[in-house]
């Protein structure tokens, strides 16, 4: 059965709204915490690993939990947190189309903004010009993930999210204001968003607009994935990637020194 790949309204999406108790997690991705505003992600993206990171049983992508009492939760840790680099949105997008609404993340930042925290944002959203007064006033760089310039790759893999042109156009938003930005290419998907004329064609969009620094990193084939990712892939490549994946074809070792070209590999 194939999967839908209908773009999809918030309504869509089962919406929940709750309380949390804590607000801020020890983070290993190169922060001191992380602080995730809401559980789950509308955006639907086919390779999302959070569920897996999370042991989220309920389908990844069909449910939101806004977790309305976070920001006076976050203002009375961040009074007695050791001062530290906090990272928004490390298993969810900060900024999602229930952020529209429930404004969490623009709440946060307020806060943080106060207490003189940095902060590092990663998103696949253009919402986030809607912030950048405050951005632009505190210690923050935004992460811009674009996994290709092709946009019929983005509605294949990443139904939900924003298009490609939308957030080319918030990265450029965001620069004008002075606002710190850097760009994920990934995942890295063999034969399909990888080739190395495609990825330098992306380099220099995204250097022309003032990115002042580049991440790769390669799909990380966990748990459940596979299972999806198999049906929106055609027969000769679901038997590359077994190979790849599952047998003794060294793929990505082979290309990293292309993707080195590019910007700074992660894996």
């Amino acid at each position: 059965m194939e999967l839908d790949l209908e773009k999809r309204d918030i309504e869509e999406v089962e919406v929940n709204i709750t309380n949390c108790k804590s607000a801020l997690s020890d983070s290993k991705l190169e922060s001191d915490y992380s602080l995730n505003p809401y559980t789950g992600c509308s955006h639907g993206c086919r390779y999302c690993y959070s569920p897996y990171v999370t042991k989220e049983e309920r389908s990844w992508g069909e449910f939101v939990d806004v977790k309305r009492n976070i920001p006076k939760v976050l203002a009375d840790e961040l009074k007695r947190k050791e001062k530290g680099t906090i990272r928004i949105g490390s298993v969810t997008d900060p900024y999602q189309k229930a952020e529209e609404k429930y404004k969490l993340t623009r709440r946060c930042l307020k806060q943080l903004n106060q207490k003189d925290f940095p902060t590092i944002i990663q998103t696949k959203s253009d919402l986030i010009k809607r912030d950048v007064n405050i951005l632009s006033d505190m210690k923050a760089d935004v992460g811009f993930t674009i996994t290709s310039l092709d946009d019929d790759f983005r509605k294949r893999f990443e139904p939900d999210a924003p298009p490609i042109s939308d957030r080319l156009s918030a990265i450029k938003g965001l620069k004008d204001q002075g606002v710190g930005v850097w760009a994920f290419i990934g995942p890295l998907f063999p034969y399909k968003n990888d080739d190395i004329e495609d990825l330098e064609r992306l380099k220099d969009t995204l250097l022309s607009l003032g990115v002042e620094e580049i991440y790769l990193d390669k799909l990380n084939m966990r748990e459940g994935i596979w299972g999806d990712l198999q049906k929106l892939l055609d027969k000769e490549t679901i038997e590359r990637y077994e190979d790849i994946y599952f047998g003794d074809d060294d793929y990505f070792e082979r290309k990293k020194g292309m993707y080195d070209k590019i910007g700074k590999t992660v894996f």
